[in-house]
């Protein structure tokens, strides 16, 4: 066997990546597994191990791709990996060359849940400004859970042993499946509506395949914009869904949600008879300060005679009766005093001032005389002329200038044809002057 016959390790490992490079099988693969061996190296690209029961594969992401991932990849992590099939001539091993890496199945609702949560969280709805009060004495309390789940049978009972006071109405509802999301959400709504004290929203403990309601952004919406106080109870004690972060209060399960809604009825009997004991003896303190201060006054020396009461008092009104009258006596001396000097002080001005003052009146009373004459032959003149005015318009002489006349017989005026007779003399008055005429014919009209 000749030397010449042997291909060296570089040349058969370089024919093996060719084969690899032009087999269009291995240009795109998707492969599922789970994450080992997974590091994330100083320079960004991230080395890892993906296996299944029977094989593993060694894979590399270059740094540009690690940082288009929205999770962080870890051990154990169930993903699917979209890249292409290579060899490394270094040490002659195959890889898988990532360009993109999804979780896969629960992982992606895991990312999904977080998605959810920072969308919420951005809007402000995790804020505690939102929260509302739980009513401490509920009246009336809205159960929105399965009636065959062991969860309500636990809540009724805790209810009974805590409150037997307080109504309870149970929506029967889909906790889980494909049609738990509408159902849950009408009968939210619906809660709402019935004026209830407090609303709680349970499910007993599940995978988060199950759960997954309670993680829908929708549900999540509905139990924040609900106006009745909501608790929620989902699972078990390790179990956060969506709905926990927009709800009024959290409770770890179903159980500690009834606690959370009501009353200890044994723990608000044991408050009364501490109130009780605490109102009697401030009561007993009361009225035993009371009896000592009773029995302090009527042992009071002024009580035990009582005209000591009121003798000073008695002095002390005589004392400001007569007090009063002097001050009164003496305001009125003053006050008669300055009268007397006011009295003078005016007589004197008007002595003084009165001739100027009379001679002043009778000259404003002059002009005013003289005006109302003068107003009254102006108002004479103009009613005179209106008068005037009113003759003209009524004159019979101011007709005849427009060219009428008038005619008379032996001085009565001619008013009709009947009046007047053949040879009649008659006087006809115009405009500056007056015409006789003699009748020689009389023509009636038809």
């Amino acid at each position: 066997m000749t030397k010449d016959r042997y291909l060296s390790v570089n040349a058969l490992t370089t024919y093996i990546a060719e084969k690899f490079v032009k087999d269009p099988y291995l240009e795109r693969v998707f492969v599922q597994g789970e994450l080992s061996n997974a590091k994330l190296h100083s320079s960004g690209h991230l080395y890892f191990s993906l296996k299944d029961e029977n094989s593993q594969i060694r894979g590399i992401m270059f740094q540009s791709q690690v940082e288009k991932l929205n999770f962080r990849p870890k051990d154990g992590d169930k993903v699917i990996v979209d890249g292409r099939v290579s060899v490394y001539k270094g040490n002659g091993t195959y890889s898988i060359n990532a360009s993109n890496m999804i979780l896969d199945g629960v992982g992606l609702l895991f990312l999904q849940l977080d998605e959810n949560i920072k969308r919420l969280r951005s809007e402000g709805l995790f804020n505690t400004i939102h929260k509302k009060p739980i009513p401490k004495y509920p009246k009336h309390i809205v159960l929105i859970t399965s009636k065959t789940s062991a969860a309500v049978r636990d809540m009724i009972t805790a209810v009974e042993r805590r409150f037997p006071l307080v109504k309870i109405s149970i929506l029967n509802t889909l906790m889980q499946g494909e049609r738990s999301k509408k159902n849950v959400i009408k009968h939210l709504r619906f809660a709402d509506s019935l004026n209830a004290d407090t609303i709680i929203l349970s499910r007993g403990g599940g995978s988060i395949e199950d759960l997954w309601t309670f993680n829908d952004i929708d549900v999540a919406r509905t139990v924040f914009d609900l106006n009745t106080p909501i608790i929620t109870g989902i699972g078990h004690e390790t179990d956060t869904t969506l709905v926990d972060f927009v709800s009024d209060l959290r409770a770890t399960t179903p159980t500690a949600a009834i606690e959370h809604a009501v009353p200890d009825q044994f723990a608000l009997y044991e408050l009364f008879k501490n109130y009780e004991y605490t109102l009697s003896k401030h009561m007993n303190l009361k009225i035993e300060y009371k009896r000592k201060e009773l029995d302090m006054l009527k042992n009071y020396y002024k009580f035990r005679n009582p005209s000591a009461l009121y003798d000073q008092q008695v002095q002390k009104l005589d004392q400001y009766v007569g007090e009063l009258e002097h001050s009164i006596m003496s305001l009125l001396t003053d006050k008669n005093h300055y009268f007397e000097i006011r009295k003078a002080q005016i007589f004197k001005t008007i002595k003084n001032n009165q001739i100027e003052i009379n001679r002043a009146h009778v000259l404003r009373q002059n002009e005013q005389i003289k005006q109302l004459i003068k107003n009254q032959k102006d108002r004479n003149k103009l009613r005179l002329k209106n008068k005037i005015d009113l003759l003209d318009s009524l004159s019979p002489l101011l007709i005849l200038k427009r060219g009428y006349s008038y005619s008379t017989i032996d001085r009565k005026v001619i008013t009709d044809i009947d009046e007047i007779s053949l040879n009649d003399t008659m006087k006809t008055k115009l405009n500056k002057g007056t015409v006789w005429s003699k009748v020689i014919e009389v023509e009636k009209d038809d």
